[in-house]
């Protein structure tokens, strides 16, 4: 009996021997499976991080560098779906840029969805709506990461505090990994990464995938960057380009009359300009001067003065009236101007053996003439609505041709806005009055030195600062 004993104790310790032997090799067997999890997880993270280098170096575009980040980021984690969305220049909508083949649906769905019977069209349904839907930076568990800066994990999309949507059978079971991306200490976007069917990610999972998202950051604020700048070079050689034609299109130098000295400055304030000024043949005995501002500044106001020198050079010739000249002008672009632009202009005619001189004003600062012999400033008060304002009954009426003398030694000065409302460092601005005193100190200086002063003195009270706005000035003096 005694030995019946021993032998079941010893069976009994065998047994019990036997399981914690066999536990322990279970788990030393799992330790060993995690280990090598952890470990391919870490060699496909290098693997991913030097793929990473490698694109930024072959390939910078951003839609390259979507793709290699999302599908790369969903490989290493082994996640099954990823989606990228990126912050738009308002900084308040999330805008999908990539998906992986298989969708990450960590939005809100429409209910509508459930209505599709047939799977594939189900599933084009859904991939459609993920790539076009943009939602806002504050909603879901991408504006909880976006709002704590950090990266959000959701076991159950669904129980997760942060999800605002209706429930839907696509999102039942899904293990969300949710982070926001940074740049040069700004928010680019949201990279998320998804698993179904009740799949877990690892705490490995969660700390590479916050790794790799904060290397996948600034590889796309790079891109971005990168495109930026190219953008840029693009848009400078294009308004070079503009630049070049525009300054083509005027004067090349004042004519040669018998009866008045012309000198004009022009300074645009960019590339290209919405300035204006041009000298045109009327005939044999008469030259036409125009100078005009496009309300607005850049491409649409160089355009609109381009049209608008077309238009005064193909009416000006053997016409003797300014005012009809801006009449056909404003009827020319009154169809086709913006509603909140507008052109000031001013066009005169100087006719040989004559001080008198013709012109109409159309919205433009009021001409200034420096009677030499009298040392004192006139200003030309004379009315006239802008052009492109009013299709042609009011802008017929105001604008109208008017006279003035001009006596040998005095001076005629047209200028646009940029001049007068040109501003100090302490935001002053120069003024006419301002402008009236510097003419009234040129003494016996002819119309080249006259501009010369002027622009002098206007650099002197920007101290050296960009000027604000386009500048035009045009000196005639009679002879």
């Amino acid at each position: 009996m005694e030995h019946f004993v021993y032998l079941s104790l010893i069976a009994v310790i065998a047994c019990l021997f036997a399981a914690v032997w066999w536990q322990e090799k279970q788990k030393q067997a799992t330790i060993a499976q995690e280990r090598d999890e952890i470990d391919r997880e870490e060699h496909r993270m290098f693997d991913f991080l030097h793929g990473l280098g490698e694109s930024l170096q072959d390939d910078t575009s951003p839609p390259n560098m979507h793709r290699y980040v999302v599908d790369g980021v969903t490989d290493v984690v082994q996640a099954e779906a990823g989606i990228l969305y990126l912050i738009d220049e308002g900084n308040s909508r999330l805008v999908p840029v990539y998906v992986t083949e298989k969708e990450a649906p960590i939005i809100s769905l429409p209910p509508e969805l459930e209505s599709f019977t047939d799977p594939v069209a189900k599933k084009n349904r859904l991939r459609s709506f993920l790539k076009l839907s943009v939602v806002d930076t504050s909603s879901g568990i991408m504006g909880e990461a976006l709002e704590e800066k950090k990266m959000v994990y959701a076991e159950n999309l669904l129980e997760h505090p942060s999800f605002d949507g209706a429930e839907n059978p696509e999102q039942e079971n899904l293990s969300v990994m949710a982070s926001p991306l940074v740049y040069a200490q700004k928010q680019v976007g949201v990279l998320a990464v998804t698993k179904n069917g009740g799949k877990k990610f690892s705490q490995n999972d969660l700390d590479v995938f916050a790794s790799v998202s904060e290397q996948s950051a600034f590889a796309l604020g790079s891109a971005i960057i990168h495109a930026e700048a190219g953008d840029k070079r693009r848009l400078d050689e294009e308004l070079k380009r503009a630049s070049d034609i525009q300054r083509i299109l005027l004067p090349k130098k004042a004519p040669d009359l018998s009866d008045y000295r012309l000198s004009a400055v022009y300074k645009p304030a960019g590339m290209v300009s919405g300035d204006y000024y041009d000298y045109v043949k009327v005939d044999d005995d008469r030259y036409g001067v125009a100078i005009g501002d496009v309300c607005g500044k850049g491409v649409a106001a160089s355009l609109i003065m381009a049209m608008c020198r077309s238009i005064l050079r193909s009416y000006a010739p053997d016409n003797l009236s300014p005012a009809s000249v801006l009449h056909a002008v404003n009827r020319a672009i009154f169809p086709d101007i913006r509603e909140d632009m507008f052109v000031s202009f001013l066009y005169l005619i100087l006719e040989r053996d004559s001080g008198e001189i013709v012109m109409a004003r159309a919205g433009h600062e009021l001409p200034l003439i420096f009677r030499r012999g009298e040392n004192r400033i006139e200003t030309i008060e004379h009315g006239g609505m802008a052009a492109g304002v009013d299709r042609g009954t009011v802008f017929k009426r105001t604008v109208r041709d008017f006279r003035v003398q001009l006596e040998p030694g005095d001076i005629l000065l047209l200028y646009t806005d940029g001049v007068n409302e040109l501003t100090a460092p302490d935001g002053e601005e120069f003024g006419v009055d301002r402008l009236k005193e510097t003419i009234l100190a040129t003494g016996d200086e002819t119309a080249s030195e006259v501009l010369d002063s002027i622009v002098a003195t206007l650099n002197s009270f920007t101290d050296g600062n960009l000027q604000n706005d386009d500048i035009t000035l045009i000196a005639i003096e009679k002879r």
